[in-house]
């Protein structure tokens, strides 16, 4: 397993694509329909090295978070949410999570992604998540695929500060 500071150094190098990504605008790309080639041929550069069988781990995850968009999306939305929601509950319970600081060690273990909490404050929090177990090189389809990690993330802050935000 890396160390932490490998792990700080991946993170920097994430936040310097995510800030070049930003700069130059691509944030109004055409959309497109999922496809297989979606979920067959993901390689999580970082995931890869740690878990050669990431692939099928992602491959999994995605034919079911995928398909349930087919059947019904607000559906979807409900329980992917809801899982990463009682994912968080649970990891409280047990101790795994104390604060949203535990949050990016969380989703390293789980392989869920590689979370950066790039900027926060009293009322204000801003994530990104690389290598994303729902996102990773998914193409733009107009609407949010990571429901999972923002259903974990809401769970810690609502659990562990006994609040309600939204994400």
């Amino acid at each position: 397993m890396m160390g932490m500071e490998d792990i700080s150094i991946l993170i920097e190098k994430w936040r310097e694509i995510y800030k070049a990504e930003v700069k130059s605008k691509k944030k109004h790309r055409e959309e497109v329909k999922l496809t297989p080639e979606n979920y067959f041929n993901v390689v999580r550069p970082f995931f890869m090295k740690i878990s050669p069988e990431d692939r099928e781990y992602v491959r999994t995850f995605r034919m079911v978070s995928y398909g349930m968009l087919e059947y019904s999306p607000s559906l979807r939305t409900l329980i992917l949410r809801g899982a990463g929601y009682n994912l968080a509950r649970r990891l409280i319970e047990t101790g795994e999570i104390k604060d949203i600081d535990d949050l990016p060690k969380v989703f390293l273990n789980q392989k869920i992604g590689l979370l950066d909490i790039v900027d926060e404050s009293f009322s204000k929090m801003k994530v990104n998540i690389y290598e994303c177990i729902s996102c990773y090189q998914a193409p733009p389809i107009g609407r949010t695929l990571c429901d999972f990690e923002a259903g974990l993330i809401q769970g810690v802050i609502g659990r562990a500060y006994r609040k309600k935000y939204n994400t």
